[in-house]
């Protein structure tokens, strides 16, 4: 008799945060460690990066961001944003309505709950990281996952990707991630005795 399929688990972190808890007590009621991490990068520069995905089907960039226009706000797209992926992965988008502010809320407060190394372009200490956790000999990798073809963007072109970006929450969700993790900002929350008088520049 043949084996059953196996059900499949869909797993949208907005929606399926019990499994997160399931897996790292699973792991850890076995004596081992549970580690997540995530690797995030400029929000603008990630959705030009994306864009190269609507050469070989020979897209318009229109129609490539067109799941980012606001009132297409639960629409899957060709591609996933940063905050749009920590949410909901390839499943349902957005279907709340949330809005930018109240989808970068909820994208932190997963990381913070379930994540224990989240970096943003910071590749070689990542890999330091990774390395110490597992106690794996770092080794130099070639750099493989390279797009070698060539991205021309008009002007009006360059400020949609911009503009829809932010709109959707991405470039405050980076800002959320360098504040919490690398205390980016912080200076601003400094009582207004402790911060620099005159001309001083803040460093």
């Amino acid at each position: 008799m043949a084996d059953r399929p196996r059900p499949r688990i869909s797993f949208f972190p907005n929606s399926s945060e019990p499994i997160l808890y399931q897996w790292r007590a699973d792991v850890e009621r076995q004596g081992c460690a549970f580690v997540a991490t995530t690797m995030l990068r400029d929000a603008v520069g990630h959705t030009i990066s994306q864009s190269k995905g609507m050469i070989n089907p020979n897209y318009t960039l229109d129609h490539f961001v067109n799941h980012l226009e606001p009132e297409n706000y639960n629409q899957r797209g060709i591609f996933n944003t940063q905050i749009d992926y920590m949410l909901y992965n390839r499943g349902p988008r957005n279907e709340q309505n949330a809005t930018k502010y109240e989808k970068v809320r909820r994208a932190i407060e997963i990381l913070v709950r379930h994540f224990d190394v989240v970096m943003v372009s910071d590749y070689a200490r990542f890999t330091e990281i990774i390395c110490r956790i597992t106690g794996w000999t770092c080794l130099k990798m070639k750099h493989a996952n390279a797009f070698k073809g060539q991205l021309n963007f008009t002007e009006r072109e360059l400020r949609k990707i911009k503009d829809l970006t932010e709109a959707n929450g991405d470039n405050l969700f980076i800002d959320a991630v360098k504040h919490v993790y690398y205390g980016h900002l912080d200076y601003l929350l400094v009582d207004s005795d402790e911060q620099p008088s005159g001309n001083k520049q803040v460093q």
